[in-house]
Parts: C-alpha cells; sequence; structure tokens
C-alpha cells in the first residue's frame, strides 16, 4: 500500500471513508495502465503490419505481384523465401 501506514479511525464511518477512497484510487490506477496497455498493444500492431511490409517489399525487390501467405517473416527469415514474380 504505498508504504504508508494504516492510520488510527476514530469510527466506522471515518474508516469505511479512508478504505474507500482508497479503492477508487487503485481502481483509477488500474483502468489508466490497461487504457494505455491497450494504446500500446494497438500502436504495435500497426508497427508490426507496416515492418512486415516493408520487409516483403525489400525481400521482393519491388517485383512481387502478389503479397506471400502468413509465413513470410518466418520464411524471410530462415532463408526460405523462395517467392518470385519470374
Amino acid at each position: 500500500m504505498d508504504g504508508e501506514d494504516i492510520p488510527n479511525f476514530s469510527s466506522l464511518k471515518e474508516e469505511t471513508a479512508y478504505w474507500k477512497e482508497l479503492s477508487l484510487k487503485y481502481k483509477q490506477s488500474f483502468q489508466e495502465a490497461r487504457d494505455e496497455l491497450v494504446e500500446f498493444q494497438e500502436g504495435s500492431r500497426e508497427l508490426e503490419a507496416e515492418l512486415e511490409a516493408q520487409l516483403v517489399q525489400a525481400a521482393c525487390g519491388g517485383g512481387c505481384w502478389a503479397l506471400p501467405g502468413p509465413r513470410t517473416l518466418r520464411d524471410i527469415n530462415t532463408g526460405y523465401f523462395l517467392f518470385s514474380p519470374w
């Protein structure tokens, strides 16, 4: 709990308010972290698609008629990229 000590409460109402406020604080932090994660994942997917397209373009030398199937990156990375426009 952020290294803070639990205060002494003078009433049940005061203690309830403390724990409620603390739970709302953690809930907000969780929601912000989740939103940042979703944004990061979306950006990563977009970047991956862009990089894969650039990699295919570089491997084809600009002469590919159609893009290869979903094994593109693995095939290119292992040297088994045999797609040729000829």
